[in-house]
C-alpha cells in the first residue's frame, strides 16, 4: 500500500488540477495493479510499450496492470484530444520476498520466498526453467479451472 501512495496523491493533484502533467514518473509493480480514477471517461490511451505495462479502462477507472521490468509512457487524452496526462511509467518488481539465484553458466532463477520459497516466472530466467515452469503453472490452471489456456488450445502442427 505504501507504494500506491504516491501515484494516488499524482494522480490526485493531476487530475484535480485538471491539467496536462509531462514526465511524472509512477512505479507499477510487476504483475499487480494500480487504479487511476480520471476525471470523465477517457477519449484514447497510449501506451509506449504493452509489453511493459497494460491499461484496462471502466467508466473513469483506469487499471494500469504490471507486465514486465522497464520503462515507457502512458499518455492519456480527453473525447475532444487534449492531452489529460502523459506519465512515464517503470515496470519494478521490488518485493522483499522475490529472490533471484545465478548459477554459474546456467543463467538465473527466479523464486518468491514467504516464508518458503517457490518457483517464480521472471522475465530473464533461463529459458528451460521458465518455459517447464510457465507449461506447469498453465496445466495447474487447467485442472484448477477447467479451461484450457491458449497454449493447450493450440493446434497440432501438421506432420
Amino acid at each position: 500500500m505504501k507504494s500506491l501512495l504516491p501515484a494516488i496523491l499524482l494522480t490526485t493533484a493531476v487530475f484535480a488540477a485538471g491539467t496536462a502533467f509531462a514526465g511524472q514518473v509512477l512505479r507499477i509493480e510487476i504483475d499487480e495493479s494500480q487504479m487511476l480514477t480520471l476525471p470523465a471517461a477517457p477519449g484514447a490511451i497510449i501506451v509506449g510499450n504493452p509489453s511493459i505495462v497494460d491499461v484496462s479502462v471502466q467508466g473513469q477507472s483506469l487499471f494500469i496492470h504490471g507486465r514486465s521490468f522497464g520503462q515507457t509512457n502512458l499518455t492519456i487524452l480527453d473525447l475532444q484530444g487534449n492531452q489529460i496526462a502523459n506519465f512515464s511509467v517503470m515496470g519494478t518488481h521490488t518485493q522483499e520476498s522475490v529472490v533471484a539465484v545465478y548459477k554459474g553458466g546456467f543463467g538465473r532463477f527466479s523464486s518468491s520466498c514467504a516464508p518458503l520459497c517457490e518457483n517464480e516466472l521472471q522475465p530473464g530466467d533461463e529459458a528451460i526453467y521458465f518455459e517447464t515452469l510457465a507449461k506447469q503453472m498453465s496445466k495447474k490452471f487447467e485442472l484448477a479451472t477447467g479451461n484450457k489456456t491458449a497454449e493447450a488450445e493450440a493446434p497440432a502442427a501438421p506432420q
